[in-house]
């Protein structure tokens, strides 16, 4: 299918600062590498890329801020739109490969599809897993749509003709940050990291599909949420598949979605990282029960508007420093570059959960089970995405190594607490 040029909503001239947080993922992007999320449903039946085509022109008219590529300015990276058409393509490639943000006119995102699964993958500088959710199910909203059906409005749901808002195209944490906000003190954690050669070009993608009443029951047994209960396993995991003696904390860098704390339907990225920490301080044969007591509630802790609004407004703070300003993008890089290797380096692993699909009801009657992968990075050997629609949870790890014993333990370590899973992975 040959590149076409389309006409946006945008005008000729718009361009648009990035956002605080994709200010650490343009800084930390590389000649073949940018950091890349991945979304898929896959549906109950066969996709037809011709009218998935045509709803993606339409729902980019509409959401104009994906009809853009990263550009680097004097002081500061910032997106331009293209005019350059977005193709949907046929997926031959291992998933989650790598946006090319370099010399290209094409938007920093890909729809793919392959046999009965869409997916989109996006260039994290652009938005984040709950942006992601937004721009894939608005899409498949306007693909149904296409082929005759009448589709209900949902919350969060972004309809053809109508008119992007500020509150959209905005970068979030500016409008929510707060004058006046003092710093504070942080105490840098070394965490345990696996410090192992990465293949290049290698992506093994596994993913667990099971109820999502299952794991809450589970959860409910250790009197934890969904996502603490899953990060225990892990951290469990991590101890029990670790050849070597484990003296420093393994650390799970989990990231909050903003967006319902602070009611914002921003299409950028949004988030805050928080980290779950657990000290086995040596041992290898740790109590579950004893993990699990020990990282109960402190997401929810972090998870107030004032101690969030604290934590926006200082990252805010030091981007727009007047003394930071004047200063050459190249020299900035290097600071940024140092502080996104840094923030990199400070956990063990990172799991990502970014809950239940919304959509309406005509668009979910469709789906058989999501996906959610969190792309290859040279900093971490793999990580966790976590994703639910229809009463169907999928668990995926993404690696970039041969070794497969941690997926098999956590995954056997669930089986063990009555959760009947399914594992399908893109290589044998």
């Amino acid at each position: 299918m040959e590149e076409k040029k389309s006409e946006t909503a945008f005008s000729p001239d718009l361009w648009f600062p990035v956002d605080n947080a994709a200010n650490l993922y343009c800084a930390g992007k590389r000649r073949n590498w940018a950091r890349t999320l991945r979304l898929a449903f896959v549906l109950n039946e066969p996709v037809k890329p011709e009218v998935l085509q045509r709803a993606l022109d339409d729902m980019l008219l509409r959401i104009p801020t994906f009809s853009a590529i990263v550009k680097s300015g004097l002081f500061w990276n910032y997106f331009e739109r293209t005019d350059t058409r977005a193709v949907v393509r046929k997926e031959t490639d291992m998933p989650g490969r790598p946006i090319n943000t370099g010399s290209t006119t094409q938007p920093n995102f890909r729809i793919l599809y392959y046999k009965n699964r869409v997916a989109l993958e996006v260039f994290h500088g652009m938005t984040d897993g709950g942006g992601s959710v937004r721009f894939l199910t608005s899409l498949l909203a306007r693909y149904y749509e296409l082929q005759g059906e009448a589709i209900s409005d949902a919350p969060h749901m972004l309809r053809f003709g109508e008119e992007p808002t500020d509150e959209e195209i905005k970068d979030p944490y500016l409008r929510n940050s707060a004058d006046g906000i003092s710093a504070k003190n942080y105490e840098e954690m070394e965490a345990f990291r696996i410090k192992e050669p990465l293949k290049k070009g290698f992506m093994r993608v596994t993913h667990g599909i099971c109820r999502v009443e299952d794991v809450k029951q589970a959860a409910s047994a250790y009197a934890l949420t969904l996502t603490e209960y899953l990060t225990a396993v892990l951290i469990q995991t991590y101890l029990q598949t670790t050849p070597s003696v484990i003296d420093k904390p393994v650390s799970v860098s989990i990231p909050l979605d903003l967006r319902r704390r602070f009611g914002t339907d921003s299409m950028r990225n949004f988030c805050y990282m928080s980290d779950i920490a657990f000290d086995p301080q040596g041992r290898r044969d740790v109590p579950f029960g004893e993990i699990c007591e020990a990282i109960g509630g402190i997401v929810q802790n972090k998870a107030t508007i004032e101690y969030l609004t604290q934590e926006i407004s200082q990252n805010v703070r030091a981007q727009s420093s007047p003394l930071l300003r004047p200063v050459p993008y190249v020299l900035k890089r290097v600071f940024l570059l140092n502080t996104y290797r840094k923030n990199q380096n400070s956990f063990t692993t990172f799991l990502s959960n970014i809950g239940e699909v919304l959509a309406p009801p005509e668009v979910k009657k469709h789906i058989n089970h999501a996906e959610f992968t969190l792309g290859e990075t040279p900093y971490n050997p793999f990580g966790v995405g976590i994703v639910s629609v229809n009463g169907l949870l999928t668990i995926t790890f993404n690696d970039c190594r041969d070794d497969m014993e941690k997926q098999r333990f956590f995954f056997r370590f669930l089986a063990s607490q009555g959760v009947t899973v399914r594992v399908e992975s893109n290589r044998k």
